[in-house]
């Protein structure tokens, strides 16, 4: 006879038996949500790689080099604004400007000058305190025979004659201030042009052309020094509209190359001016960043990718049986024959045809 005993229960290996019954659970459905999620990422990969290789109609585009040379972005001619003989040059070609002047010009002719008015203002402040000093003088006489006339012990017209000697002085007295301010006003223009006998120039700029020595004479406009600012270099270029816009797209700055070294480059301006003859658009670039000497006649090169005429599709779409090239559009059965420009290894461009808009897909045909 078969004897059954009954086991006391535990509740905490119940409990454990409960908890890993659901922790198996949980992760039975883990793995499953990670297959699910596997099987989808590769569903998307594929959709995604069908859709690239996918021969699509596209614009026909070409790669263009530009090429060209830098210089400053700013050049400046130093010219003399006075006459006079040159005493001193302090810099010569190459020489990078500093606080010194440029050049110095024979200030003696000038200094005479300013000390000759400055004698005559001299001589005015001289006439002023004496034109004063009779004024008050005169002032105290009118008042007095203004009393003697109220008092009836002068007559009118030794009244009136002082007044009138009174107005004489002080007219006298404006004439000699306004001589004076006119003196002035000659002292602090001999003070400028004096200060233009030291010919100056944009520190930090660099000589490039010098156009005199000392001891030559110099007339008022007479060109001394091209000087040049390389701080910045910039590449001037001229370009076809095409040619621009393909710059355009690369940014706001974009990789180019001068002297053989990467560098940074940006467009420092585009003359909106057109050259009829050469039919191209002026611009300039501004190079950023360049860590040798910087000078002019540095080889600056960029690569661009230009709109070119006609159709560009992959070649794999291409059937040229019987030399007669034709394409097939996707979910048709009937072949387009085109006209080949040029051909490389992956892509062929063919002329525009209204029957192959851009975005056309195609399809590879079949017995090549």
């Amino acid at each position: 006879m078969l004897s059954i005993r009954n086991r006391p229960l535990d509740p905490e290996h119940h409990w454990n038996e409960i908890h890993q019954t659901e922790n198996t659970e949980f992760t039975r459905a883990g793995k499953m949500k990670q297959k699910i999620f596997f099987m989808y990422a590769i569903l998307m990969a594929m959709s995604g790689q069908v859709f690239a290789d996918e021969m699509r109609v596209e614009k026909a585009v070409k790669e263009v080099v530009l090429r060209g040379y830098t210089r400053s972005i700013k050049t400046a001619t130093i010219s003399s604004e006075v006459s006079g003989r040159i005493i001193k040059v302090s810099y010569e070609i190459g020489d990078t400007i500093s606080r010194e002047p440029l050049a110095a010009i024979d200030p003696t002719f000038i200094d005479l000058d300013i000390q000759s008015t400055r004698i005559a203002l001299s001589g005015v402040d001289t006439q002023l305190q004496k034109i004063q000093s009779r004024i008050s003088y005169l002032a105290k006489e009118f008042q007095r025979k203004e009393q003697l006339f109220t008092k009836g012990r002068a007559t009118e017209v030794i009244r009136d004659a002082a007044l009138q000697e009174l107005d004489q002085a002080r007219l006298e007295e404006e004439s000699i201030q306004q001589e004076k301010q006119t003196l002035n006003v000659r002292d602090q223009q001999l003070q400028e042009k004096k200060e233009r006998h030291a010919v100056t120039a944009p520190a930090d700029w660099i000589v490039t052309q010098k156009m005199v020595e000392a001891g030559e004479i110099v007339q008022p406009g007479m060109p001394m020094a091209v000087i040049q600012d390389f701080r910045q270099m910039v590449v001037p270029l001229s370009l076809s509209n095409e040619e621009l816009q393909g710059i355009r797209k690369k940014g706001e700055r974009f990789e180019a190359v001068l002297e053989g070294r990467k560098v940074q480059a940006s467009i420092h301006y585009v003359n909106p001016d057109f050259n009829e003859q050469t039919r191209k658009i002026h611009i300039q670039l501004r190079i950023h960043d360049y860590p040798e000497t910087h000078r002019g006649g540095l080889g600056f090169v960029l690569p661009v990718v230009v709109e070119s005429e006609g159709l560009r599709i992959p070649a794999a779409a291409l059937t040229n049986r019987y030399e007669n090239p034709k394409v097939l559009i996707k979910g048709s059965k009937e072949a387009i024959p085109v006209t080949v420009l040029d051909a490389s290894d992956s892509n062929v461009t063919i002329a525009n045809d209204p029957g192959l808009p851009i975005g056309t897909i195609l399809t590879e045909p079949k017995g090549r």
